[in-house]
């Protein structure tokens, strides 16, 4: 069978505001393997005019994609999975039921979405943990963030990829096994140290839910590439704008 290629649409970035709320910068790769062109994670809203500049790129565009695999039920992971009109979403089982029980307002939880996902009786696959999602990829059981997280195992590439989602959301996390942001810290740590021990075990790279790529050299976390984010500010009345990027 063909191995996947793996490219990311866009990069997340690890970043906190205390003012408006969570950035949402989260990660979006595209796996593709000559019949299927796979998306992990749908992003939030304001990725919309970057997924059709990547896709575009690569000569696709969203009635391209055969499946989008979803991680967990935050607005930034899942906001824009009914842009792929020819794909289908696969969704954790348990974390469809758990975000479908939340009361509309619930942090992060898009309820629409969530309404969406069950209203639809095509298009849509519940997971359980340790299936075999699509051919090469198998769904990972990762709680803490969400009691029904799931973390995506692809075996099949050049390179073995384990897709976090936001059960490991950055390089600090996988370094110290201290999640930011969870439901149950003591869930999210076992999570952590398992995926951890699946990396070493595969010498391959995890995708954070909130950062480029990582992998363990001689035991410790690196990034594969300078982690950067362009951001331009008008701090002055009459000025131009002025670069205030991170990196």
């Amino acid at each position: 069978m063909p191995m996947y290629s793996a490219v990311p649409i866009v990069e997340g970035f690890p970043a906190v505001s205390a003012s408006h709320g969570g950035f949402g910068w989260s990660s979006l790769w595209l796996l593709e393997d000559g019949d299927r062109r796979v998306l992990l994670d749908a992003g939030p809203p304001a990725y919309i005019p970057l997924i059709h500049e990547g896709l575009g790129q690569r000569g696709l565009t969203p009635a391209d994609i055969t499946d989008v695999l979803v991680t967990h039920l935050h607005w930034d992971h899942v906001g824009n999975f009914t842009m792929f009109p020819n794909a289908t979403t696969w969704v954790g089982e348990e974390e469809l039921a758990w975000a479908a029980a939340q009361a509309p307002g619930t942090t992060f939880v898009p309820d629409l979405h969530v309404r969406e996902l069950l209203r639809r009786d095509e298009g849509v696959e519940r997971v359980r943990p340790g299936q075999e999602v699509l051919p090469g990829v198998h769904a990972v059981a990762s709680p803490g963030h969400t009691p029904g997280h799931l973390a995506f195992h692809v075996e099949r590439a050049e390179e073995q990829l384990l897709f976090a989602g936001d059960s490991v959301k950055n390089i600090h996390e996988l370094t110290t096994s201290r999640a930011h942001s969870t439901m149950d810290e003591d869930a999210s740590t076992r999570t952590v140290d398992r995926l951890r021990s699946v990396l070493a075990d595969t010498s391959g790279l995890l995708v954070p839910g909130h950062d480029v790529a990582l992998r363990l050299v001689d035991g410790s976390p690196q990034r594969c590439r300078p982690q950067r984010a362009q951001i331009g500010y008008f701090a002055e009345a009459a000025g131009p704008e002025q670069d205030r990027s991170i990196a």
